[in-house]
């Protein structure tokens, strides 16, 4: 979360304490997990408004399948370079690059488009609905494989309040403009998902608008990405493994005898996607607590140590900051894990009596009791992983991310041989072995950390090779001769 950081430490710095903490929280709420809150809010009040419009079961289950569809899989696209270009506008704050940033954003948006539009086309083609719902289905993709990585530069933006003014635009403008199409008797399903696509849309344009006044303009070479990419392609395997130890389990239920037929080639499982639903909700605070935690308090104690390393601090020094460093770390991952663990029984007491009321069943409450905990932990792998990434041991995080992925994977397959009272088992057996390795891998790279800071590193530069470092390079050099063209005919004219 490049930049986040010296936004948060001013506001729960300054002013009254409670006031700066709900200011401080609300902040990193929407920065963090903005869209996916939006999402959960445009996919409950549609679906409200379309029963109280009458439309019939039918199409209420049609739309949660488009909604879950575009999210889910626009979200599996786009993670396999989130991780990347949170690292890459890391670099280019640092080395003073922001020239670089826009560039990449329109490479790597185009590329992801390019990537995943046909193919959510010529999926959209084999679903018997009319071709207004398949544009809106395929124009709400796009745009929020376009807001994911907006996420990833918003975090550098210093106006978080035109951000949250962001958010509750995109709110209003979809419940408001499918409420209208329904009024206009546009058909239901329709005018819900085109309600949901407009409305992210005009997030998308508002938050365009933050990353233009806070990015310069650059230069013209949209793939100067590539050599970055060539040095951390890690990172993308690890956001795929990632997001597949996220949405596997879900994965394996689709394609059980269990699963529901909406379409002939749409399918989901209500019994164990509605609680999986649910249980995703009661992380957000773990993850919001995390983002306060570590660009508030761990990312001070962290920079002490490493300005003790560079500024010729001695060896008693470096080992002092060391350990307040560690404790600090230990500290917040404590508090954030108590806390969530109160939450999650919070919600297994109470969320799961109330969600039986609601209709779900007794094996549909209990899946949901038992993903409370599995996404828990979850949290925990999540946090743990990016923990990794911060102090760069990027194998023990794309490990990390491939365990998960494999015990989700395989672990929801044994629970769906075992029966419906073990559904969840499976991602909660993945978060708990995942989680205690990741936390072991920590506290061993923690002991090293001299010897990865002053061993691991080249002692001269290596050169860089490869497909996408010489096609940057390449690229780079045309972008220079534009530049300078351009520049000497701005000089003929004056």
């Amino acid at each position: 979360m490049a930049g986040i950081g010296f936004t948060l430490k001013k506001v729960f710095r300054g002013g009254d304490s409670v006031l700066a903490a709900v200011r401080g929280y609300s902040l990193a709420a929407v920065v963090t997990e903005g869209p996916m809150v939006l999402m959960i809010v445009v996919l409950l009040v549609l679906h409200r408004l379309l029963a109280a419009f009458g439309a019939p079961y039918r199409v209420r289950e049609q739309f949660l399948f488009f909604m879950t569809y575009t999210m889910v899989f626009s979200l599996l696209l786009a993670d396999t370079m989130l991780l990347f270009l949170n690292r890459f506008i890391s670099d280019c704050i640092y080395e003073q690059r922001l020239g670089d940033a826009l560039p990449a954003f329109y490479g790597v948006t185009g590329l992801l488009l390019l990537c995943g539009a046909p193919v959510a086309g010529a999926y959209l083609l084999t679903l018997p609905v009319g071709w207004g719902v398949r544009c809106a289905a395929l124009l709400l993709f796009c745009v929020l494989l376009v807001v994911w990585v907006q996420m990833a530069y918003l975090s550098a933006v210093r106006r978080y309040e035109y951000v949250l003014l962001g958010f509750l635009g995109g709110t209003v403008a979809a419940l408001a403009l499918a409420w209208v199409l329904l009024r206009a008797g546009v058909d239901p399903l329709a005018a819900a998902l085109w309600g949901a696509a407009l409305g992210f849309l005009v997030l998308l344009l508002l938050y365009m608008g933050q990353l233009l006044a806070c990015y310069p303009t650059g230069g013209k070479n949209l793939l100067v990405f590539l050599p970055a990419l060539q040095r951390y392609r890690s990172l993308v395997l690890t956001g795929i493994l990632m997001g597949v130890g996220l949405y596997g389990h879900n994965f394996v239920f689709w394609a059980s005898s269990y699963r529901s037929r909406v379409f002939p080639t749409g399918v989901y499982c209500t019994r164990y996607d509605v609680p999986a639903f649910f249980a995703t909700l009661t992380i957000l605070p773990m993850l919001v607590q995390f983002v306060v935690g570590l660009e508030t308090r761990f990312s001070v104690s962290h920079r002490a140590y490493f300005d003790a390393i560079l500024y010729g601090g001695r060896l008693e020094d470096i080992r002092a900051v060391k350990q307040e460093m560690e404790n600090t770390l230990y500290a917040e991952l404590a508090h954030m894990m108590q806390m969530q663990f109160i939450v999650s029984i919070a919600a297994v007491a109470f969320l799961g009596n109330f969600l039986q009321t609601i209709g779900l069943d007794e094996i549909m409450t209990g899946t949901f009791r038992v993903l409370c905990f599995g996404y828990c932990l979850y949290g925990l792998v999540k946090c743990g992983t990016v923990l990794l990434l911060y102090f760069d041991d990027r194998a023990g995080a794309c490990r990390a991310a491939g365990l998960f992925a494999a015990l989700s994977v395989g672990g929801s397959l044994v629970t769906l041989a075992l029966g419906p009272r073990t559904w969840g088992a499976g991602f909660l057996l993945a978060g708990a072995v995942t989680g205690f390795w990741v936390l072991r891998r920590l506290r061993q790279y923690l002991e090293k950390l001299e010897v990865h800071v002053f061993c691991e590193q080249p002692l001269f530069a290596q050169p860089r090779d490869g497909v996408r470092n010489r096609a940057g390079a390449q690229l780079a050099r045309i972008d220079r001769v534009f530049a300078q063209r351009r520049s000497l005919r701005e000089q003929d004219r004056e």
